[in-house]
């Protein structure tokens, strides 16, 4: 097995990071085209917060700091020592193409509930600001 030198700490921050930029991305920036995208109204919102919010959250927090760990992982099996921007945003970007929105749009293509491209874009839009913003944290803190 390859040992990568970790910084956990990075890792955490690049977790939080991600939901930051969800939070922003989902909320003040494109919350009310993506609500509208999806067919939520604000008494779903509600209903959906009585029903455990808080533990989609945690999983999803927990996923985003997975996420981080492979990429930090990513990163170092790419560009061994490598500690530049450069570096960080061409891994993320590489990650974002062969895996997320290629995954993604096979998801979209043969989705039952025919969910508009427009969603699409979305989804993948905050994916790849996401990726490019943990790749440079990762990256740049070694």
């Amino acid at each position: 097995m390859f040992l990568v030198p970790v910084n956990y700490f990075a890792v955490v921050v690049s977790g939080i990071a991600h939901m930051i930029i969800g939070f922003l991305w989902y909320g003040p920036i494109f919350g009310k085209e993506c609500m509208s995208l999806v067919g939520m109204t604000k008494e779903k919102m509600e209903k959906a917060k009585k029903e455990g919010m808080e533990k989609k959250y945690l999983v999803s927090f927990f996923l985003s700091l997975l996420m981080a760990y492979a990429l930090e992982h990513f990163i170092w099996f790419t560009a061994p020592g490598a500690t530049t921007l450069t570096i960080g945003i061409k891994s993320a970007l590489w990650v974002w193409v062969g895996f997320i929105a290629t995954n993604s749009a096979s998801s979209y293509l043969f989705s039952a509930e025919n969910k508009p491209w427009k969603l699409y874009l979305l989804d993948n839009g905050y994916m790849l600001t996401s990726l490019i913003a943990m790749g440079a944290i990762l990256s740049l803190w070694p």
